[in-house]
C-alpha cells in the first residue's frame, strides 16, 4: 500500500493538530533565548543550561502502514531553532518491555510549514508491543547539541533534559519475540563445473531461515590469480539461484567457493569462509 502526497498532507496535518494542542509551545519558543538558565524557561528541568537557542516544541506519531517487508509509522517533531539553525533532528521510541529502539533522522528535506516529518522504518517482523517516546537530539549546524530522554533515564549530569511531551504507537502484529538467528546455509552447487571462456555458470544454494525469511544471499569465488567474481542469488521454487554472466568468465582459471554471505529480514547475518561449514573447498567451476 502506498501513500500519495495527498495521505501525507493529511497525516501532517493530523500530527500538526497534535501538536498545537499543547498551549506550552509558543510560550516555550518565545521565551529560548541562548544562555538563559533552565529553570527560565518552561519544560526544562531545572539545573540544565540551554546554550544553543534550540528548543523541542512537540512530537507526534500518527499513522502506520506495511509496505513489503517494512514497517512504517509516520512522526513528526516541532522544535525551534537557535541562531545556528538546526542540522536534523534524531527521534527515538523504545519498546520498554524488551527495550528494543527504533530511530529516525529528519533533515532539511523533511521539513515543511514548521515541521519535521517522515516515515520511520522498521521490519514487520517487530516484536508486537507499545513504543513511548524515548529520545530527541537537535543538532545545529555549529555541531552544538540539545538532547531529552525520558525523566526516569535521567542521570546527574549527563547533559539530557527531561522530554516536555510525549508520544507513543503500538505495534499488533502478532509476533512475540525477536528473531535474533541469521539464516542457515545448506550447500552451493555450480553447473557446468567446467567451461570454454566467457560461457554461463549457474550457481545454486540451499538456504533457510527460521522466521523472518532470508533477504539477501551473496556468493564470491576466485581464481589463482585473485580474479574474483561475485554474484547475488535470488529465491527459485525452494533454492538461490543466480547466473554468473559470460563477462565475469574471459578469464581462464579455476575459481574456487571463497565465501557466502547471508541475511534475513531483520538484519541478521552470517558470512560463510571457503572450506568452512557446510561446503568444501573444491566447490569451484573450471573456465578454460
Amino acid at each position: 500500500m502506498k501513500t500519495g502526497k495527498r495521505g501525507i498532507a493529511i497525516i501532517t496535518a493530523a500530527a500538526l493538530a497534535i501538536m498545537w494542542q499543547l498551549p506550552s509551545w509558543r510560550t516555550q519558543a518565545a521565551e529560548a533565548v541562548p544562555g538563559i538558565p533552565a529553570e527560565a524557561v518552561p519544560g526544562i528541568p531545572s539545573g540544565a543550561e540551554n546554550t544553543t537557542g534550540m528548543l523541542l516544541g512537540a512530537v507526534a506519531a500518527g499513522a502506520m502502514q506495511a509496505e513489503g517487508t517494512e514497517l512504517k509509522v509516520y512522526v513528526a517533531v516541532q522544535a525551534l531553532s537557535g541562531p545556528a539553525g538546526i542540522d536534523h533532528v534524531n527521534i527515538q521510541f523504545k519498546n520498554t518491555a524488551n527495550d528494543r529502539t527504533v530511530t529516525k533522522i529528519l533533515r532539511d528535506k523533511d521539513f515543511a510549514n514548521g515541521v519535521y516529518a517522515g516515515w520511520m522504518t522498521m521490519s514487520i517482523y517487530e516484536p508486537a508491543g507499545f513504543f513511548v517516546l524515548d529520545k530527541v537530539i537537535l543538532q545545529d549546524n555549529n555541531g552544538g547539541y540539545l538532547k531529552y530522554c525520558r525523566a526516569e533515564d535521567r542521570k546527574e549530569n549527563d547533559k539530557y533534559q527531561t522530554l516536555p511531551v510525549t508520544a507513543g504507537f503500538q505495534i499488533m502484529n502478532g509476533v512475540a519475540a525477536a528473531d535474533e538467528t541469521p539464516p542457515v546455509l545448506g550447500a552451493v552447487v555450480v553447473t557446468p563445473a567446467r567451461a570454454a571462456r566467457e560461457s554461463e555458470i549457474t550457481v545454486t544454494a540451499a538456504v533457510a531461515d527460521d522466521f523472518s525469511g532470508v533477504d539477501t544471499v551473496a556468493v564470491r569465488f576466485e581464481n589463482e590469480n585473485g580474479k574474483a567474481v561475485t554474484v547475488n542469488l535470488e529465491k527459485t521454487g525452494d533454492l538461490y539461484s543466480a547466473v554468473i554472466k559470460k563477462s565475469q568468465t574471459k578469464e581462464a582459471g579455476t575459481y574456487r567457493l571463497k565465501r557466502v554471505s547471508v541475511s534475513d529480514n531483520m538484519g541478521n547475518s552470517k558470512i560463510y569462509n571457503g572450506g568452512d561449514g557446510p561446503f568444501a573447498s573444491d566447490c569451484l567451476f573450471v573456465i578454460q
